[in-house]
């Protein structure tokens, strides 16, 4: 799963996980230089990120994992090994 999250640091990123529930939140600050003040901007200086998502039962939640690069959260959501689709060999009698 990617999010994309311009200008948010890890350090600013929470994820939650509750029963099948995962939460995403993210801050962003642009500090304003003191004895200044913004006229205008392309983007809002303080904005907060919330995403939430209905998890299956198939997703083994112990292996999460959560990377962010240049503004990219991806998480890996790896399945369960026994739930996992195989292949099935096809035999002749």
């Amino acid at each position: 799963m990617l999010a994309d999250m311009p200008g948010v640091n890890e350090k600013n990123v929470d994820i939650d996980l509750h029963g099948n529930s995962l939460t995403i939140k993210g801050h962003r600050e642009t500090p304003v230089p003191a004895g200044m003040e913004l006229i205008r901007t392309e983007y809002q200086p303080d904005y907060r990120y919330e995403r939430q998502f209905t998890m299956g039962d198939t997703i083994d939640r112990e292996k999460i994992t959560a990377v962010m690069k240049d503004g990219v959260l991806r998480l890996t959501l790896p399945k369960i090994k026994e739930l996992a689709p195989r292949r099935i060999e096809v035999k002749a009698c």
